[in-house]
């Protein structure tokens, strides 16, 4: 599938729904060319109702003169929150294309998040549902505790403290919540920015902020990363109006 091809099927599908934060497209964008990959990637935020459509297409890093003829690689939509329509509008995307859920094995690992993928051609189309089913048990008081004095000793490695947010984060929970605004409170976690932005915890916003002035220009991985998380914030806040 070309790029133009995957730009007019996400047309088709999310046509006429509100975007709540502007296209992040890198190869638009002179801070993020110094960023080492063979592809350039853009983000769409799609949001009504309760939910959110976040899109990420990835296509060949090749100079503009040649879009017109660019491959587009993978086409992705994560599924937040919940609205039935954006879900519908997702599963247009699928249509026509070969099941393949060999491109997945080993790639995400058991996760929790459910995935369907087709594919059309070279380009992988994955819908992915990140809203779990039904509640997540509480963690055990003694591992809950563990945890969160891994984020409040000042002797953890980052990598430590990285752990430490995936473990916790498999509790969605009000004082899990806690616990990562008051790591970021203390110390930059990208791990801790992510999870909330994934949740709409949208009070990350003053962290993240601060985690982007801080960021070295020339660090174009973290600063698109940053940015990402940034704009999925903003859309948070934009369904929350």
């Amino acid at each position: 599938m070309k790029l133009h091809e995957a730009q007019a099927l996400l047309e088709d599908c999310f046509g006429g729904v509100e975007e709540g934060a502007p296209r992040l497209r890198e190869a638009e964008d002179a801070r993020f060319a110094s960023r080492p990959s063979a592809v350039w990637l853009e983000y769409r935020w799609y949001v009504q109702a309760r939910g959110m459509a976040e899109v990420f297409l990835k296509w060949e890093r090749v100079p503009p003169e040649q879009l017109a003829t660019a491959e587009a690689t993978v086409l992705r939509v994560h599924l937040l929150g919940a609205s039935p329509e954006l879900s519908e509008r997702g599963r247009r995307m699928l249509v026509g294309g070969r099941p393949s859920p060999e491109r997945l094995m080993g790639l995400f690992g058991d996760d929790g998040v459910r995935r369907e993928c087709v594919a059309f051609g070279r380009t992988g189309v994955t819908l992915e549902h990140w809203e779990p089913a039904g509640p997540r048990p509480l963690l055990e008081p003694a591992r809950f505790e563990a945890l969160t004095q891994v984020l409040a000793s000042s002797d953890s490695t980052p990598e430590e403290r990285h752990e430490a947010v995936q473990r916790l984060a498999e509790e969605r929970s009000p004082r899990v919540v806690d616990a990562l605004l008051g790591l970021l409170e203390r110390k930059s976690s990208l791990m801790a920015l992510r999870v909330l932005s994934e949740w709409g915890e949208t009070r990350a916003r003053d962290a993240l902020h601060r985690a982007l002035a801080t960021v070295h220009p020339d660090n174009a991985t973290d600063l698109w990363a940053l940015t990402a998380l940034d704009r999925r914030l903003s859309a948070w806040k934009r369904l929350a109006r």
